[in-house]
């Protein structure tokens, strides 16, 4: 079952549901912008995206009970995904209202998801996709998630989350000092999130030594968080700390350290 959807459709009712028991192949214009928050919950789906991006900007606490989660741009709670050339973007103004939260001496509110992948999700793949934010761009928390050569870009802990994801052949782009990856993975999970053969680069503006690879995250203080991190074959940038992992506070003010976590390098080098 093929389905060619138009520029002035929506994507929400294209990605509501699977009809049929076969692969719906959802082919969408080229190069063709949605500015439109989207879910997509239909099991059994191939999305070729064509160059075509989804476009939106919330952002964590936008108003009141509005989560992290909440902000993505797109979420996916479908079992049995597939998406490719496609460019998700969260555009909320990181930089400037990072700025008036420094002058406010604020901290938190600048999370703002570009793709997320819903705990229901399961075996949802990308390909050659890009996803574009600053502070939790990308927020894989389904059982299985695959991206191959896909660009992601962020500063803060912009890929995150529990899922067992692997992450092959691509570029990881810091925007800004911060973590890469911040993991949550469940203590029974045998891995979390996993990077082969990665190229991790910055922009320009992004000083030496200023970004690490990771930090655990123990949601909410989960006692039964044990994150998992490997970076196997990866291409490490100038901005890569020397230390290479974090400390990271939970709700608490408990401070979850590296040495504790299952954190891995394995022939990655400058």
């Amino acid at each position: 079952m093929t389905v060619i959807v138009q520029e002035d459709q929506s994507l929400n009712e294209v990605l509501a549901s699977n009809p049929s028991d076969e692969t719906m192949v959802v082919v969408l214009p080229k190069d063709a912008v949605y500015r439109e928050k989207v879910h997509c919950r239909a099991n059994n789906i191939v999305v070729m995206g064509n160059g075509s991006r989804i476009v939106w900007g919330d952002h964590n606490g936008q108003t009141p009970g509005f989560g992290t989660a909440d902000s993505a741009t797109l979420t996916v709670h479908s079992v049995n995904a597939v998406f490719q050339n496609l460019t998700v973007e969260n555009d909320f103004d990181y930089p400037t209202q990072r700025v008036k939260q420094v002058e406010m001496a604020k901290k938190s509110g600048l999370q703002a998801v570009a793709l997320y992948t819903a705990p229901e999700g399961d075996l949802v793949s990308f390909d050659h996709c890009t996803f574009l934010g600053y502070q939790d761009t990308l927020f894989t928390d389904s059982k299985r998630a695959l991206f191959l050569e896909c660009r992601i870009e962020g500063c803060v802990d912009f890929i995150f989350g529990a899922s067992t994801a692997d992450f092959h052949n691509c570029e990881i782009v810091s925007n800004g000092a911060g973590f890469i990856a911040a993991p949550s993975t469940r203590a029974e999970t045998e891995s979390g999130l996993s990077f082969y053969d990665c190229n991790l680069t910055c922009t320009d503006n992004v000083a030496d030594g200023l970004v690490y690879l990771a930090r655990p995250w123990h949601p909410g203080g989960r006692e039964g968080a044990d994150p998992y991190a490997c970076f196997s074959d990866c291409k490490l940038g100038r901005h890569i700390n020397s230390n290479l992992w974090a400390s990271m506070h939970d709700t608490f003010g408990r401070i979850h350290k590296p040495e504790e976590s299952r954190f891995i390098i394995l022939d990655s080098k400058r």
